[in-house]
């Protein structure tokens, strides 16, 4: 009977730790399959947003050219920005995104444009995406900023704009 006993002890002991590895393992999957982003030192890849952009001791850079931009947003501060939105496409490596993204962040946060309605991704060295595909946006340069007007594309700003990047937001949210 006290082998009997010891035996199935031993076999649970077995199982719940069989099952604590397997819990543990399949928890890591699901994590990374829901992961959005990923920083691979020093940059990150994937669906960021501006708290990630804002860590001093990662981008230095984007702080810097966000505090000394100074937009004029007068004639932006006329237009609707109510069915817009705005999906930037950006390198953390890249100097135009380096130079445009925390102007564009800048411009955005003076219109109090709500950060819902912008989505920043970090793609890699070769323009793609870490986690996802983004053949379809046909993103060449970085950084490439699309708008979209009630899900429709209604322009694009790459690399950087000609003339002020407050010129072409307007030229673009009017359709000229």
């Amino acid at each position: 009977m006290d082998q009997n006993l010891a035996k199935m002890i031993k076999n649970k002991i077995i199982f719940t730790t069989c099952m604590i590895f397997i819990s543990g393992c399949s928890a890591g999957l699901s994590t990374q399959e829901n992961q959005t982003y990923v920083y691979k030192k020093p940059y990150h890849y994937g669906i960021i947003n501006k708290s990630i952009l804002f860590d001093k001791g990662k981008y230095p850079w984007f702080i810097k050219e966000y505090n000394q931009y100074n937009p004029s947003i007068n004639e932006l501060n006329r237009l609707n920005y109510e069915k817009i939105n705005i999906k930037v496409f950006m390198g953390t490596w890249c100097h135009d995104s380096k130079r445009e993204v925390p102007r564009l962040i800048k411009i955005l946060d003076n219109l109090k444009l709500s950060e819902s309605k912008i989505d920043i991704v970090a793609l890699t060295k070769d323009k793609k995406g870490y986690f996802k595909d983004y053949s379809k946006y046909k993103v060449l340069n970085t950084p490439t900023i699309i708008f979209y007007l009630d899900n429709n594309e209604i322009g694009r700003i790459i690399e950087k704009p000609k003339g002020s990047l407050e010129s072409a937001i307007s030229l673009i949210i009017k359709g000229e």
